[in-house]
């Protein structure tokens, strides 16, 4: 590692000098985050991100990487990290890392998880150094495509009803973006949460600017699943679905496939037991 290097809590830098961070943290990756304060604050918001027990990396006075860490109870979520151009390789994401780690263990966290893009695989390297494992595979979906014509159709129904059908037939936990904690928060925020319901499942979702985000989806079939996604896409002036970290074996995956969504990404969840 070349020049002094010092890490502070991410609260100590405002809230668009932190954003500038993160898009030069990212700059030249696979996907690139580009965040401005208004971004950043509905992330640190939705996703229990905490700026105290975050941390930033100077080196010779400038800052030059970023860890956000999310803490729920005995949860916690490496919310992004990222380490400029100009420091990268030289041992600055895995000092970050481990204050990460350290302040998840200060906070009473028993584990902590994480996503990596699959080409990543310096950054998968090192969170199998500091003992992370892969837990399943996520898939980014976007779907543009017009959706089948005719066909069956869901309902609408209450989200909250739906959010409690669907935690009732859920197998594993929800990626932390789209867990349930995250839905309280956007509970209460605009855009509201909508909500559909067939005889085989139930969606939640929420639609900006002709741009659907679904939050959560359960159905017994691929065919379920599809009813759902299609209802979706037909409704409320959609013009384009997006589906974050599905788990590529869900029905809902299979069913974006068979549509011709477009996979814009594919990580790993990865998870260490402190």
């Amino acid at each position: 590692m070349t020049g002094s290097l010092q890490l502070t809590p991410a609260s100590e830098l405002g809230m668009s000098d932190l954003a500038e961070l993160f898009t030069r943290a990212y700059e030249g990756y696979e996907v690139p985050m580009h965040v401005d304060a208004g971004a950043l604050a509905f992330m640190q918001e939705a996703f229990d991100l905490e700026p105290e027990r975050s941390r930033v990396a100077w080196q010779d006075g400038r800052a030059v990487g970023v860890g956000m860490l999310g803490v729920r109870g005995e949860r916690a979520w490496v919310g992004g990290m990222g380490v400029a151009s100009e420091a990268r390789r030289q041992g600055v994401g895995e000092l970050l890392m481990r204050a990460l780690l350290d302040s998840a263990r200060a906070c009473g966290a028993r584990r902590v998880q994480l996503e990596v893009l699959e080409k990543n695989s310096g950054a998968r390297a090192l969170y199998e150094k500091l003992g992370f494992r892969v837990a399943r595979k996520l898939d980014v979906f976007l779907w543009e495509q017009e959706p089948p014509a005719g066909g069956l159709r869901a309902e609408a129904t209450d989200p909250r009803s739906a959010r409690r059908r669907i935690a009732a037939s859920r197998l594993a936990l929800e990626p932390w973006q789209r867990a349930d904690e995250t839905l309280d928060r956007l509970d209460v925020s605009t855009p509201a949460l909508r909500a559909l319901r067939t005889p085989g499942g139930d969606a939640v979702y929420r639609v900006t600017d002709g741009r659907a985000a679904v939050l959560q989806l359960a159905a017994g079939s691929e065919t379920a699943a599809g009813v759902l996604l299609d209802t979706i896409r037909t409704r409320d002036g959609v013009r384009v679905l997006r589906y974050l970290n599905v788990p590529a074996d869900d029905v809902a995956a299979a069913a974006l496939r068979s549509r011709g969504a477009t996979c814009s990404a594919s990580q790993f969840e990865m998870t260490l037991a402190l």
